[in-house]
């Protein structure tokens, strides 16, 4: 019997859809230790003093991730300045042959045209940013994603008057800015998700980007970079306008996987509970139900959460099958107050103990190690913390066993919240002299089956004062003064605000939920303003520095 043309294309297309489901239920991955690369960092070659970029730089970038725990490396593509030529938007820096620039001020034109230029070396030697980092990737055994920021708000500053930093559809196009300054930085000039040409360019943009990269396992939607997409208030009754966007964008994804044999995954970033994410225009909940995403991270948008609230947004969300992880951000608690590599470590044992399947490490910038101090380790004073990020950390952070007996820092959010993402936190908390004020922690580790060698009660209070302390119903008395700069509690310090340090007897601590209490010991109210147990497993050399 023969079959028709129609027929055979038919019998074709099920054995490849087949092929697909068959090759990704042997070998898509569950536990995940991602790297994301913001794509300027190695455009603009800071690991290696800005020098002309090459491909043996890229390859570099890449080999210092590769050979650690990392197993997915994802590639930024530029959200609407793109890091390739596209038929939607301008290569980042390029100055249109000198049409484009910065009058008087040439250190932002200079700044930006160093990027085109890097651009220009990479296509001489035949290839472009996201091509050479995934390739190479690929070539050392990780995954290769694409990461897509939804709505990147950087270069949406309409006071410098350079057009050089100007992306060519949001200038193009005012009247599709979103003009509410509400949520944050450079939120009035975000473009409005609620306009059908803005969703269209960007399909377009994602569309262009899954045709063009064939060497792809994934493609992920950062919605965190920038978590602006309505006015404020407008998200919920706009979300199905963003679920079919992301409809838009798996049924192309999965276009491509069927001519190409193979699966593309499709992943998102989005803020770290559903309620978050409805008030923001994003379903997760429907978009899980319809089947659109391969898996979840949850995250912030800069200033880092080291408590987030993973086990909960789990349990929210009540779908196993779907893997969800937790992002740790480069920043801290405040602008530039970096993360030490204890507190790094504390996040991602908390993330771990919480039920998440892996990490994603966001902006792990490498710059500063290797320009700013020449590969050599660099300590605050005493000796005792490191705050520079170091590749190192990438063979620890991805498994609860190589963090075992690593020296941490575990620490609550000071509620420092950012484009209407307020985080889940007891803090500021209030404390008078007529009942204990409690706050929980959770620690990651079991301090009862590994008992660390010190444990250490960092606090934060909002002006000296007088008051009595309790972990888990325990009296905490032995205070450590000393311990302040010497683990460089201190930083960051305003005003009329005082840092503690108090020694912890180990037996009084569990793995979960820790609860601190305070209570003043004179009529008056103060706020804790941070909480924070360290766990001292040995001397820094061996254990790890905080």
């Amino acid at each position: 019997m023969s079959l028709s043309s129609g027929s055979k294309s038919t019998i074709i297309l099920i054995f490849l859809l087949l092929g697909i489901i068959s090759c990704s239920e042997k070998t898509e991955l569950k536990h995940r230790l991602i790297h994301n690369n913001d794509g300027t960092d190695a455009l603009g070659n800071y690991w290696f003093q800005k020098r002309p970029l090459s491909v043996a730089d890229i390859n570099a970038y890449v080999d210092q991730v590769s050979g650690s725990q990392a197993t997915t490396y994802m590639m930024c593509s530029g959200s609407d300045f793109l890091y390739y030529r596209s038929n939607y938007g301008r290569v980042f820096g390029d100055d249109l042959d000198g049409k484009l620039d910065c009058g008087c001020d040439t250190a932002t034109y200079n700044h930006m045209h160093r990027f085109y230029q890097n651009f220009l070396n990479l296509e001489k030697e035949g290839t472009d940013l996201i091509t050479a980092s995934l390739s190479r990737a690929k070539e050392n055994g990780m995954e290769a994603f694409i990461t897509y920021r939804m709505n990147d708000l950087h270069f949406n500053d309409t006071t410098t008057h350079c057009p050089i930093v100007y992306t060519d559809f949001w200038y193009s196009h005012p009247e599709f800015w979103l003009n509410d300054q509400t949520p944050g930085w450079n939120a009035s000039r975000a473009l409005d998700f609620a306009q059908s040409e803005v969703r269209s360019h960007k399909l377009a943009i994602i569309s262009e980007q899954l045709e063009k990269y064939d060497l792809i396992d994934g493609f992920d939607l950062d919605f965190m970079r920038f978590i602006v997409y309505f006015k404020m208030g407008e998200g919920r009754q706009n979300a199905p306008l963003m679920t079919q966007l992301v409809k838009d964008i798996r049924a192309k994804a999965d276009e491509v996987s069927a001519r190409r044999g193979k699966k593309i995954l499709l992943s998102v970033r989005v803020p770290p509970t559903l309620e978050a994410c409805l008030d923001k225009g994003l379903d997760v909940q429907e978009w899980v139900r319809l089947g659109l995403v391969d898996f979840i991270s949850i995250g912030v948008h800069w200033l880092g959460d080291p408590s987030l609230p993973v086990a909960k947004f789990i349990q929210d969300l009540n779908a196993p099958h779907i893997p969800v992880y937790a992002s740790i951000d480069d920043g801290g608690y405040r602008p530039r107050e970096t993360f030490s590599h204890g507190m790094f470590r504390g996040m991602a044992s908390h993330i771990h103990a919480q039920g998440a399947q892996g990490i994603y490490l966001f902006n792990q910038y490498y710059g500063e190690f290797y320009s700013g101090f020449n590969g050599q380790l660099h300590l605050e004073e005493g000796g005792q913390v490191c705050r520079v990020m170091m590749p190192l950390l990438l063979q620890e952070l991805g498994s609860p066993e190589t963090l075992e007996k690593r020296n941490k820092i575990y620490c609550l959010c000071d509620s420092s919240g950012q484009y209407g993402i307020n985080p889940v936190t007891p803090l500021p908390l209030t404390v008078t002299d007529e009942q204990f004020s409690e706050a929980e922690i959770f620690i990651g580790d079991d301090p009862r089956k590994t008992p660390p060698e010190e444990v250490i009660l960092f606090f934060r209070l909002s002006r000296s004062s007088g008051f009595e302390v309790m972990v888990n119903g325990i009296k905490i008395e032995t205070e450590k003064p000393e311990y302040v700069s010497l683990y460089d509690r201190a930083r960051g310090l305003t005003g009329s605000e005082k840092h503690y340090a108090f020694h912890v007897p180990v037996g009084s601590l569990k793995k979960g939920y820790n609860t601190v209490g305070f209570k003043a010991k004179e009529p008056g109210t103060f706020r804790i303003k941070r909480l924070e147990i360290a766990l001292k497993y040995g001397d820094v050399e061996t254990n790890g520095y905080f």
